[in-house]
């Protein structure tokens, strides 16, 4: 067989495995509710940006916004414009990400190393849902490359690539902060050959930050008043997961085992390449690169590019698996090195995407506790499957608040869960706008009624039908014993749907 041939049968099959990661992330692609506490917050912004009200939460997110103003009116809805924009961001990140393994691997090994992080289980989840995070794979990938750019000599590409970072972090600018340490490396290099490009660079990047920075912070109250926001939303994320915040010593001990599980999920689909590397009777070496690696690749440039994002994720915040997506490209690259000899072989990289999609839609739900936070429910919230569960308990939920009797001015539905994922006090508000919610979270209830954000203490005097929504569990037993008569009449291990007889006396 001519080498022409086998080159031919390559790349046919790297384009099979392509089109089947598409349509894996199809089903996802068109959610027509919020996945999360943060999807109905950019939802609001659409139509009011207000970063006091959470409509996003700081620091604001305006370009993110934007972007969602200018697609909603043709998708539908702003979640399916929010899963478009996450998977445009995802796309453009693993070009990047192909550039950079494809001058560590070689070009033969580069394809298989990118279709491995493309069907990463946490990469798939970020692309095909309705959640910003997206954003930080790209803007990792991004940083990485101009770097090595800069590092190599192309000092052309300062001023375009600086301000593509900063127009980045007008869609999400927590995430680009910690990459300034490795874009000082490519500007440091940079400022020895051309200076003049450098300091260009700077000053690109800084009118492009100032140009969505300003209006923000002036639709804020000015910028001091949007550095007080800032500073709030960091305080209040803090103290909640770190110890260094005040926060239990328990809840950071949790915290970390769960960023430890969200990487195992994500380079599962690496597993099979490692262990035929490791394995020294079965090593076949596939255009192996210089062992040296080329000479941006060194222990400097990784750690700089992990580094600050590992200290924030262990040490202080971590609440969603999403924190993790700057660490992942480099983390993927390092471990296409060490698999170097083998993940060009095609037939290691197709076990380990099987790999990667059965850790990705395993159903997990299946093993969970619904009482309590257990590994089964945290692998879960870091795989692809959980947004096709949260979709359809929203739809469920829909279709029980239309059977419930009377009008929809004459509907209160209490809901009693707490979690990020959907549903909660915050989704539920916004995507189900035409009933009355009620949220016994706070110091007393509250009431919100049809098309008004700000609660009631009472109910409205029109009731007549009464909802509550609470984990799969069932009600707590405070809850119940408030509502004796209610009854459960649907759910699932994400949810359940209880009704119960409304009287006068129960306004009280």
């Amino acid at each position: 067989m001519s080498q022409a041939t086998v080159s031919s049968g390559h790349q046919r099959f790297l384009w099979m495995l392509a089109i089947l990661w598409g349509a894996t992330l199809l089903p996802y692609l068109s959610p027509h509710y919020s996945f999360g506490w943060d999807s109905s917050q950019f939802d609001r912004a659409v139509t009011d940006f207000d970063i006091a009200r959470h409509q996003p939460h700081p620091p604001g997110y305006p370009l993110w916004v934007v972007a969602l103003r200018g697609l909603a009116p043709i998708l539908g809805n702003p979640n399916t414009a929010q899963v478009v924009v996450a998977l445009l961001f995802t796309l453009a990140g693993l070009w990047f990400f192909r550039a950079l393994a494809r001058d560590l691997l070689g070009e033969r090994a580069a394809w298989p190393a990118t279709l491995l992080v493309a069907f990463s289980p946490l990469i798939c989840l970020y692309a095909s849902s309705s959640q910003v995070y997206a954003v930080d794979f790209f803007v990792s990938c991004f940083a990485g490359w101009v770097t090595r750019e800069l590092g190599l000599g192309r000092t052309q590409r300062a001023v375009p690539s600086l301000a593509v970072v900063a127009l980045a972090a007008g869609f999400r600018p927590s995430g680009v902060v910690f990459l300034f340490p490795l874009l000082g490396i490519g500007l440091w290099q940079c400022c020895r050959k051309q200076p003049g490009r450098a300091v260009m660079g700077i000053l690109a990047g800084a009118a492009c930050w100032l140009a969505w920075l300003t209006p923000t912070a002036l639709l804020s109250g000015g910028f001091g008043a949007l550095a007080a926001l800032n500073h709030d939303q960091v305080q209040r994320s803090f103290s909640k997961t770190s110890v260094l915040y005040s926060a239990p010593a328990i809840v950071h001990l949790h915290m970390a085992i769960d960023v430890c599980v969200y990487f195992a999920v994500a380079i599962a689909g690496f597993l099979p390449a490692l262990a035929a590397a490791l394995w020294p009777r079965d090593r076949r070496v596939v255009d192996e690169p210089a062992r040296s690696g080329p000479s941006w690749a060194t222990p400097t440039f990784f750690a700089l590019w992990m580094a600050p994002n590992l200290a924030l994720i262990y040490l202080f915040h971590c609440s969603q698996p999403g924190y993790l997506l700057l660490s992942l490209p480099p983390l993927f690259l390092l471990l296409a090195w060490l698999a170097r000899h083998t993940i060009g072989d095609l037939r290691l990289a197709a076990a380990g995407i099987a790999v990667a999609l059965l850790v990705g839609h395993f159903p997990y739900e299946r093993f969970m506790d619904p009482a309590q936070t257990t590994l089964p429910f945290v692998v879960l919230r870091a795989t692809p499957r959980i947004s096709g569960l949260v979709e359809a308990s929203q739809r469920e939920i829909r279709s029980l608040i239309d059977a419930m009797p009377g009008r929809p001015e004459e509907k209160l539905v209490f809901c009693l869960l707490r979690r990020f994922e959907a549903p909660n006090i915050r989704t539920v508000t916004y995507d189900f706008p035409d009933v009355a919610w009620a949220d016994l979270g706070g110091p007393g209830l509250r009431v919100f009624l049809p098309g008004q954000d700000v609660p009631l203490s009472r109910p409205s005097a029109s009731v007549r039908s009464v909802g509550l929504v609470c984990d799969g569990a069932g009600l707590p037993a405070t809850v119940r014993a408030q509502f004796p008569g209610a009854q459960r009449v649907a759910g699932n291990q994400l949810f359940s749907f209880w009704t119960v007889a409304w009287s006068a006396d129960s306004r009280n």
